[in-house]
């Protein structure tokens, strides 16, 4: 029976023992109460209520906050839309009665979503979230479910703010916030303060110029302690507000302090990329005020001298080959983790590897050389039989071993390998650690944050296009990536010394292409050749990938971004920034043995 058949009254959702259902979750957060709720057999309020609890809280959006546990290909998870009109009717007389808080802020919210319920059913989803909140905090496992459950009730508290609805709700969640970020903007460390800081500029919680000092303090205390990822995040929180306020020289002061904050990082760096990648950051920094030429052009000066140095870090990790029967298996035992970033680190480094190229050279002409098929040429056609590729009849291997011929052979055997590695590997690990962990945002933006392939101001489309990976929606996960992966290739070329424009006559300047960028030899130097061969193939090449052109062009079907090498593209750009947290990951998390003999030794 689906969901959308399972229609339940109010007398059996009243006949589930609660007490019983929370003393089954070992914190009360919804995907506990899924558990919990699915392990009664035979109910169909038991059934309805783990439906409800499986979908994803994105607090952030104020008019959808629930999206499906996962999106595949041909079906998805459950949203508030797919229950019967009688069990939301069910629900939403229910969530009155609900002792749970986190279960009565979920059905209370849906109940309003849907429109099935009335605005005092938003108003108990406030005060319940913020009842969850507290219980969340006073467990002290984490701050992420806690602000979550917060910024949900602000932003739904904001939308009754007039003084004939509710304008108590959002005077208590300010008051409330006001008193937690001022109690722990000093935390070890300050994330918690920082995202609810954040958050209070954004629904105008107490005003610019707290905002702003208080930022400042925490941005200057990370700082002192050397900590100057997060003293950023102050920074850049303390910006905001300047930039309400439009106090110019405020502005500067901040951007002189982001810029100091970069520099400091490169000095705790090796030197090589990471070191270069920060002084880029802080060119641009300081490039926001104005007389600092000098300064500028000396750290220029700098960031060539880390170019010189080692530029490998990218490419430094290797896993050893897998029996093909037991690859599945290996996958999901190798991305097994102590938290979330370690499985990701595992999912992004360990688990696969972007294929060799010059080994599918290899294989390409020893191919040929026991076939004659590929001497008669051949045309390759897209999903609606146009024409996209034609390879000419081949004269003789020896002369054509860097040409067309042996390129269609290697394409169609990178194909085979990503599949291998799709269908083996990837899917098989990412789907371990999505069942043993939640993704956030706010998680994602800490481990992306500084990263040598990511500008300035572009993270989050990284923290969105790995976020959909993650839970599946590759097609949501390409259209954010596939341009970005362009425009981070230019930032490589950049921080390597190299200006990816070009001049023209008449003074006008326009900016390198992806074909250009993939053979670049700084961008191979830095990324090495099997990440950029890999890159070509999937976006540029007409024989098997050609995604940047499909994609800009609307040619693709939606379903063609769930095959194999939407799938692996992704895989590869959460490969790409997770190498430079190597050094991170060897130092924090101990890795068994397996996992160093899989590591060079010199990395």
């Amino acid at each position: 029976m689906s969901i959308q058949e399972v229609e339940v009254t109010l007398e059996e959702l009243q006949s589930l023992d609660q007490d019983k259902i929370l003393s089954a979750c070992k914190r009360p957060v919804y995907y506990e109460l899924e558990s919990a709720f699915g392990n009664i057999k035979d109910s169909n309020a038991a059934k309805l209520l783990s439906a409800t609890c499986s979908m994803h809280l994105k607090p952030e959006n104020p008019k959808a906050p629930f999206s499906p546990k996962f999106i595949m290909q041909d079906r998805r998870g459950f949203i508030a839309n797919d229950f019967s009109k009688k069990s939301l009717n069910a629900l939403s007389q229910f969530c009155s009665s609900v002792t749970i808080p986190e279960l009565q802020a979920r059905l209370a919210d849906i109940s309003w979503v849907t429109k099935v319920g009335s605005v005092e059913h938003a108003y108990i989803a406030i005060e319940a979230y913020l009842e969850s909140a507290k219980k969340l905090l006073a467990g002290g496992d984490t701050w992420v479910y806690p602000a979550e459950r917060i910024e949900r009730a602000l932003r739904l508290s904001c939308m009754f703010r007039r003084d004939s609805q509710r304008p108590d709700l959002f005077r208590n969640l300010a008051d409330f916030i006001t008193s937690e970020i001022n109690n722990k903007k000093l935390d070890e460390p300050p994330f918690y303060a920082l995202r609810l800081l954040k958050l209070s500029h954004e629904c105008g919680v107490g005003d610019d110029e707290w905002i702003l000092d208080t930022a400042e303090e925490i941005a200057k205390a990370r700082f002192e302690i050397g900590d100057t990822r997060t003293a950023i995040n102050g920074w850049e929180c303390a910006l905001h507000s300047a930039n309400s306020t439009r106090n110019k020289t405020k502005q500067q002061e901040i951007w002189r302090e982001i810029a100091a904050c970069h520099v400091k990082d490169s000095e705790s760096q090796d030197g090589g990329l990471i070191a270069a990648g920060c002084l880029l950051k802080a060119i641009d920094a300081l490039s926001k005020v104005p007389n600092t030429k000098q300064e500028r052009l000396e750290l220029y000066e700098t960031m060539r001298d880390h170019q010189i140095e080692s530029l490998h870090q990218l490419h430094e990790f290797s896993t050893p080959a897998q029996d093909i029967s037991e690859i599945a298996h290996q996958a999901k035992i190798q991305v097994q983790g102590k938290d979330f970033f370690d499985m990701l680190f595992r999912l992004g480094v360990l688990v696969s590897r972007p294929t060799d190229i010059n080994r599918l050279k290899e294989q390409a002409i020893e191919q040929m050389q026991s076939s004659f098929a590929w001497m008669f040429g051949g045309t390759h056609i897209d999903h609606d039989g146009i024409t996209v590729a034609t390879v000419p009849a081949g004269m003789g291997l020896n002369d054509n071993q860097d040409g067309s011929v042996t390129w269609s052979t290697m394409m169609k055997n990178i194909g085979i390998d990503h599949q291998l590695a799709v269908q083996g590997q990837i899917r098989p690990a990412l789907n371990e650690l999505m069942i043993q962990h939640h993704v956030s945002e706010y998680a994602l933006e800490s481990i992306l944050k500084n990263n040598p392939f990511i500008p300035y101001g572009h993270e989050y489309f990284y923290i969105k296009g790995i976020t959909f990976g993650l839970e599946g929606d590759f097609l949501s996960a390409c259209h954010i990536l596939i341009p970005q992966i362009e425009n981070s290739l230019r930032y490589v070329a950049r921080s390597q010394g190299e200006e990816p424009t070009t001049l023209h006559g008449d003074g006008s300047q326009e900016r390198s292409g992806l074909k250009f960028l993939l053979e670049h030899p700084a961008i191979i130097e830095v990324l090495g050749q099997d990440i950029v061969g890999n890159l070509q193939a999937i976006l540029i090449d007409k024989i098997y990938g050609d995604l940047r052109n499909q994609m800009s062009h609307g040619y693709m079907p939606a379903g063609y971004f769930y095959g194999i090498a939407p799938v692996f593209l992704w895989w590869l750009v959460l490969h790409i920034v997770m190498l430079s947290l190597g050094s991170h990951w060897k130092q924090n998390y101990q890795p068994e043995s397996a996992a160093n003999n899989a590591i060079k030794p010199d990395s």
